[in-house]
């Protein structure tokens, strides 16, 4: 079965549990002020804008593939995992002034209507503030023995200091040239740390071995790596088509991830772009691309991604995990090696 398959499936079991929770939140609202209720209302059209449930259904996959059940108490965890997730998104769009996300607003411009960029911003903070608490009480109340429940709430601290401490570095990077090495210190904490995240509460709650654990951390940071590479990339070479978006919006922005930081290396009329945070037009959208393509770089980073998802996929058959969670991460994996070669 397609991984894709897979994530249908599995993210119908959690759309319901996750709606039912995000109702509540509003109800909660509504109790304490009307604005809260209509922030809320707000946060709960953008958690359920669209998406297959990823994290989500990592955490499912993962408890699935070393107890071979599925039961209430991991849905509702995984509903926490998807708020823990959404939690990030929305401090990144506010970092990233972006104004979309999945075809619709982003939050903190859905919250600004009838008022100002400043208070959309800092209500939509707190708000991202107000799902991260709203994860850890999906997992507390979950029913899951008390151990274990501290062993995944320490994890999903850890993870979410991990993943700010990224953004932060990323941000740096905005301002400096970053070498790959630098760039693997900030990336090691980004999707890695949420994959990892996701993927380790399952196995902590389903009494995986350490053995396994660490073996699943392994894959978790290969897969992020991956990820991000290709996720980077698309960034860059997808049309507006393909993603909704203009191309080289990260570039506009003087984001530096691994093709360009390659690139730069080699091309100094792409920093020569890059010196002032700007859209770029369509000319110099097919230039910054030709830059990247021709100097070797964009080639480079494939390799690197595809490094990654060969030792992901090596891991992965290492583990415990029952032949269909296996089966799922390796399509997942090999996925993300083959879009590469969509993007030219």
């Amino acid at each position: 079965m397609d991984y894709t398959d897979v994530l249908d499936s599995y993210g119908a079991i959690i759309e319901e549990d996750l709606k039912s929770r995000l109702d509540e939140m509003v109800r909660d609202g509504q109790k304490y002020h009307p604005f809260l209720a209509d922030v809320y209302d707000a946060t709960r059209e953008f958690v359920q804008r669209g998406g297959r449930r990823l994290s989500a259904c990592s955490t499912l996959i993962v408890y699935q593939g070393f107890t071979g059940q599925i039961d209430e108490r991991i849905v509702g965890v995984c509903s926490g995992i998807e708020l823990y997730r959404h939690s990030i998104l929305i401090h990144d769009d506010i970092v990233d002034a972006e104004e979309k996300r999945r075809g619709g607003d982003t939050l903190h411009k859905m919250i600004a209507r009838g008022f100002d960029e400043r208070f959309g911003v800092a209500s939509a903070m707190f708000a991202g503030n107000i799902l991260y608490a709203q994860a850890i009480e999906c997992l507390m109340q979950s029913g899951f023995e008390q151990d274990k429940l501290v062993d995944a709430a320490k994890l999903l601290a850890a993870e979410f200091r991990a993943v700010n401490e990224s953004q932060i570095l990323d941000m740096l990077f905005e301002y400096k040239d970053p070498d790959v090495k630098e760039w693997e210190v900030m990336a090691g904490r980004r999707a890695a740390s949420l994959f990892k995240a996701s993927m380790l509460v399952g196995a902590i709650l389903a009494s995986a071995t350490e053995k396994d654990r660490e073996r699943l951390q392994i894959a978790a940071r290969h897969i992020g790596f991956a990820f991000d590479i290709q996720d980077d990339i698309i960034d860059t070479f997808a049309t507006q088509e393909q993603y909704g978006r203009v191309p080289c919006g990260d570039i506009g922005k003087r984001k530096k991830p691994l093709h360009v930081i390659l690139a730069l290396q080699k091309e100094k009329r792409l920093a020569a772009i890059m010196q002032e945070e700007r859209c770029l037009n369509g000319a110099e959208i097919k230039y910054v691309q030709s830059l990247i393509r021709d100097c070797g770089a964009l080639d480079e980073a494939k390799s690197f991604s595809r490094e990654h998802a060969d030792q992901a996929e090596k891991m992965i058959a290492l583990t415990g995990l029952n032949q269909d969670a296996k089966d799922f991460f390796i399509s997942f994996i090999r996925f993300v090696d083959q879009s590469l070669d969509w993007y030219k």
